[in-house]
C-alpha cells in the first residue's frame, strides 16, 4: 500500500512539473521519485501523469486526485505544527494570481522581505487583469479589485479604495479639462477592453450610461497607467495604484466623483472548500501590511 512519502512525491512531481526537480526538492534520486509514482499508479490501478522526456503532464484522474491529496497533505502539515510535531516552517507552493498593478506597486518592492522569513515557501504568481476562476485554474489565493460576484469563494478585505478618472497634464493642456458628460464623450479614452460602458452622474446628480470613446484598449492595468502618463488619453485607475504619480503630478484627477459606482475594495480570496493553512494564513498577513498607509 501507498504511503504519505509516496503521496508528497507524487506532490512534488506535480509542483516541480518534472521528476529530476521533484528528485532535487527532495534530496533523493530520480529512480527512487519514478519508482514511488510508478507504485502509487500502480495501487491506484490508474495513469496519474502523462511522462515525455522533458515535462510530466497529468491525467484527468490525476488532476482529481492531486487536488484532493494535496488539501489532505496541507490539512496534515497544518495539524502537525498545531501540536508542535514539526517546525515553525512554512512550505509548499502557493499559487496566488492578482492584477499587474498590485503586484509591480505592491508586492515586488516587499516580496524579497517576505521570501526571507519563509524560504521554503514556492509562490506560483498569475498575473493578469482578466478573470480567473479560481477553482477551475488551481489557484490558491485571488487578490481582487472591485466588487464581488463570486459566491463560491471566502473573502477577506485587504483595503477600501476608490476608482477615479485622470490624465496626464500634457493631455488637459492641449484637450482642455472637461467639465460635464458632453465634453467628457468628445476626449481620447484609454481602457482596458472590458471598462468601456461606464455609469456616472451626469449635472443633476443623476446616473446615466457612458460609453467611453476609446482611442485604444489595453489588456494590461501597467501598460494603462503609461500610456495614460504619455498622454494618449483619460483613463480609469484605482486611486491607491496612482497615488505617487497623482502626488508627483504625473497624472491628475479628472471630473471628480463623477462615476456613480467608484467603490472598488482590494480582496484577499480563496476558494469555498479550501482549508485555512498556514501559507494562506502568512499571505494574507503579508498583503494586508502592504496596504497599512493606504
Amino acid at each position: 500500500m501507498y504511503n504519505i512519502s509516496d503521496l508528497e512525491t507524487f506532490i512534488a512531481v506535480v509542483e516541480n512539473k518534472g521528476v529530476l526537480a521533484a528528485a532535487r526538492e527532495q534530496r533523493l534520486s530520480p529512480a527512487t521519485v519514478s519508482h514511488r509514482l510508478s507504485k502509487l499508479e500502480r495501487e491506484l490501478s490508474t495513469v496519474l501523469v502523462f511522462r515525455d522526456s522533458r515535462r510530466v503532464r497529468l491525467s484527468p484522474a490525476g488532476e482529481i486526485f492531486y487536488k484532493r491529496v494535496g488539501a489532505i497533505i496541507e490539512a496534515l502539515r497544518d495539524a502537525e505544527h498545531s501540536i508542535g510535531a514539526r517546525s515553525s516552517s512554512v512550505s509548499g507552493l502557493l499559487r496566488v494570481t492578482m492584477p499587474p498593478w498590485v503586484f509591480s506597486k505592491y508586492v515586488m518592492p516587499t516580496l524579497t522581505q517576505f521570501e526571507d522569513t519563509y524560504p521554503d515557501l514556492k509562490l506560483d504568481f498569475l498575473i493578469t487583469d482578466h478573470f480567473v476562476n479560481v477553482v477551475d485554474d488551481a489557484q490558491d489565493v485571488a487578490i481582487r479589485v472591485g466588487q464581488l460576484n463570486d459566491s463560491g469563494l471566502l473573502s477577506r478585505k485587504l483595503v477600501n479604495n476608490t476608482r477615479i478618472l485622470c490624465a496626464a497634464p500634457s493631455y488637459i493642456e492641449k484637450y482642455g479639462m472637461p467639465n460635464n458628460l458632453t465634453q467628457l464623450s468628445q476626449h481620447n479614452w484609454v481602457c482596458l477592453p472590458w471598462q468601456r460602458q461606464l455609469k456616472l452622474f451626469d449635472e443633476q446628480g443623476k446616473i446615466q450610461n457612458f460609453n467611453a470613446p476609446t482611442r485604444f484598449t489595453i489588456s494590461n492595468s501597467d501598460n494603462m497607467t503609461q500610456a495614460a502618463i504619455a498622454g494618449h488619453g483619460i483613463t480609469i485607475k484605482s486611486k491607491i495604484a496612482i497615488k505617487d504619480e497623482l502626488n508627483n503630478g504625473a497624472l491628475v484627477e479628472v471630473m471628480p466623483e463623477v462615476m456613480a459606482k467608484s467603490d472598488a475594495p482590494v480582496w484577499f480570496l480563496r476558494p469555498q472548500n479550501s482549508l485555512t493553512t498556514r501559507k494562506t494564513d502568512v499571505f494574507y498577513d503579508f498583503m494586508k501590511s502592504l496596504f497599512i498607509d493606504c
